[in-house]
């Protein structure tokens, strides 16, 4: 099994539970250039620990985490390390207007990085789609025109037209061309059927995060049925867990440790995207603490996780993995069992507001007593 180290970058500065989009002048350009430097340098020391991958994604608006462009992150990782893959889960194809461009700049990367590059492609959240304008309604067609026209981008040896309902080129032929043949490895995310039937239709690898060992079987599972029915068997490789992942001596000092960043990125930051439904459904533009109660009765899923943190539920559901190392080897090594097998799984080291020290002691036991033993599952 791989296992790759997967950031956020959140803002651990906000001091109450606020709704998306999170108000500009939260915002400390001061914290946030040391913030940006401290997670580059902890992506950095898990290369140097030997794990398989760096990776991280794009959000808009939000404290949630500070990755507008994924790929200026890589970039920066592609001159910092070496040897280690980069990937890039991912960028959010339907909103990113030019999808040429996307195609060109991960050509780039892969260019930079000596074919390290691993290019996750994600139809995004709601809240990216209201950032840029973008109508929800279109997300399946856009993401669907903008991945095979990036494909083709990458792969076609002339220059080609293409005339889809929502993009249009003439002469499409991008220099440079990426280092890996055919093209970098490529990932998705998938939860619904339309989402896991597309993956399979493609023969691409899949991934869950924020979701316990029940809910990645099931998607698992249906991957497998759906790509048998199709003729072809998926190998491990083509599943890719993300969770939480906490190593700490003992049992306590680990909750001890974890539990208090966990509860803010639950309910400061990922419950931001929940509590913005019921603050639109009330007619408010921005969360206004003497609405709260009416909020959370509005909200179309009050009943969320993100709203009502409950970490020994979390734990017991697989969704965190916070514990000793004998504790996460046998989550992990049951998981694994569980779901059929899987080749990587992606860890979030970092989570809410876990400061430097604890995440590099974490990723530190976690090469030391863990990844050894996973590695042979």
């Amino acid at each position: 099994m791989d296992v790759h180290v997967f950031h956020l970058m959140p803002w651990p500065y906000v001091e109450d539970e606020v709704a998306w989009p999170f108000s500009s002048d939260r915002f400390d350009p001061a914290r946030g250039r040391a913030l940006y430097e401290t997670y580059l340098d902890q992506l950095v020391y898990a290369a140097e620990l030997g794990f398989d991958a760096v990776a991280m994604n794009e959000h808009h608006y939000t404290a949630y985490g500070l990755m507008p462009s994924p790929n200026l992150m890589a970039a920066q990782l592609a001159t910092r390390t070496e040897g280690v893959k980069i990937a890039v889960y991912g960028n959010v194809l339907p909103i990113r207007g030019h999808p040429v461009r996307v195609a060109e700049e991960l050509a780039m990367l892969d260019n930079l990085t000596d074919g390290r590059l691993i290019a996750g492609f994600v139809r995004g959240i709601p809240s990216e789609y209201a950032a840029y304008g973008v109508d929800l309604d279109e997300s399946r067609g856009r993401f669907a025109e903008a991945w095979d026209l990036v494909v083709r981008a990458w792969t076609e040896p002339e220059p080609f037209d293409f005339h889809g309902e929502y993009y249009r080129y003439e002469d499409v032929y991008i220099w440079p061309r990426p280092v890996q043949e055919p093209h970098p490895p490529l990932w998705m995310p998938a939860e619904s059927e339309r989402s896991i039937q597309f993956a399979v239709d493609r023969r691409v690898p899949i991934g869950r995060i924020y979701v316990g060992v029940e809910g990645m079987a099931n998607t698992f599972g249906r991957y497998r049925e759906l790509a048998n029915e199709a003729g072809w068997e998926p190998t491990p490789d083509h599943f890719t867990p993300g969770h939480f992942v906490y190593v700490a001596d003992d049992m306590d000092t680990a909750r001890e440790e974890a539990e208090p960043h966990l509860r803010y990125f639950y309910n400061n930051l990922w419950g931001a995207s929940y509590r913005a439904a019921g603050v639109r459904a009330v007619g408010d533009t921005e969360y206004r603490e003497a609405n709260a109660f009416e909020y959370e009765r509005r909200a179309p899923d009050k009943g969320h996780k993100a709203l009502h943190f409950d970490f020994e539920a979390l734990q017991a559901a697989g969704d965190v993995i916070v514990g000793d190392p004998s504790y996460v080897t046998e989550r992990l090594a049951h998981e694994h069992e569980a779901t059929g097998g899987f080749g990587t799984l992606i860890g979030l080291f970092q989570f809410g507001s876990l400061p430097d020290d604890l995440v590099r002691q974490n990723l530190e036991r976690f090469a030391d007593e863990v990844l050894p033993e996973v590695r042979r599952l």
